[in-house]
């Protein structure tokens, strides 16, 4: 994601004395311009955003661009409501995380505001000291997204290395990390018997989600001129903020844990 989250391991030692409360809006993610995708997600995600794919130190990622301009969230309004129909998973998470270097161990944002010291928020930890029942089912929740995330990467490799992305420069686009697409006419000089080895591996859902998504780029260039122009914004939707609890309850790979 692209804002200064401080992702630490959550542990008794360091964090045995704080709480955590759930989020009523997303002011949290607001220079959050755009945020990686597992692949479950898709498809909703196409509907939304554009989709763009990025090359990392972690290898390529597909990523629901949610700005222009590398720095700021278009998606959210000024009274942190989320505009579009789907939240990210990696959000809605909010404010638990995974690091790369703690793959089997829960993280929080340290410079989130929901990491409270107040009594009358929820606990991370219970009376024995080991995760409270909520906190590790999001734990489960978050390392299934991420073995998600990690399909698209080797789904991503297998198409770079058969020259299938191209790079992908929208004019309205002025972030400094480079964006990739699926190259279309390359896509559709395959063969029968090439496509089919793509659907083995699963690829081909990714490919025409990305390319569908590149029609969202619109939606954002609508917002951004209206968020210079300061016109009031259009009326938002239905607050998805009940997906906390849901998260991605319609996909038999999440289930999201229930608070009660």
């Amino acid at each position: 994601m692209a804002h200064a989250a401080q992702w630490v391991p959550l542990s008794q030692e360091h964090h045995g004395g704080l709480m955590w409360q759930r989020y009523t809006a997303y002011h949290f993610a607001r220079h959050t311009a755009y945020v990686s995708l597992a692949e479950p997600e898709l498809r909703f995600a196409a509907a939304c955003f554009p989709i763009g794919l990025i090359k990392g130190s972690d290898g390529w990622q597909a990523v629901a661009l949610l700005g222009l301009d590398g720095a700021n969230n278009l998606i959210i309004d000024s009274e942190g409501r989320w505009r579009a129909t789907y939240v990210p998973a990696a959000l809605r998470s909010h404010p638990f995380g995974l690091h790369r270097d703690f793959p089997d161990t829960l993280c929080i944002d340290q410079r989130s505001p929901c990491v409270v010291e107040r009594l009358d928020a929820e606990p991370f930890f219970n009376q024995q000291g080991g995760l409270a029942s909520f906190p590790k089912q999001v734990l489960n929740f978050l390392q299934q997204r991420e073995k998600g995330c990690q399909r698209v990467t080797q789904q991503l490799q297998a198409l770079a290395n058969a020259h299938l992305l191209t790079p992908w420069q929208p004019k309205v686009y002025q972030g400094s990390t480079p964006l990739y697409k699926i190259d279309d006419r390359a896509w559709q000089a395959l063969t029968t018997e090439q496509i089919g080895l793509f659907w083995q591996l699963g690829a081909v859902p990714l490919v025409y989600a990305q390319l569908q998504s590149q029609l969202q780029l619109g939606i954002l260039s609508a917002y951004q001129r209206r968020r210079a122009t300061a016109a009031p914004p259009p009326e938002p939707t239905p607050s998805p903020l009940a997906e906390w609890q849901e998260a991605l309850s319609s996909e038999e790979h999440y289930q999201w844990p229930d608070p009660s």
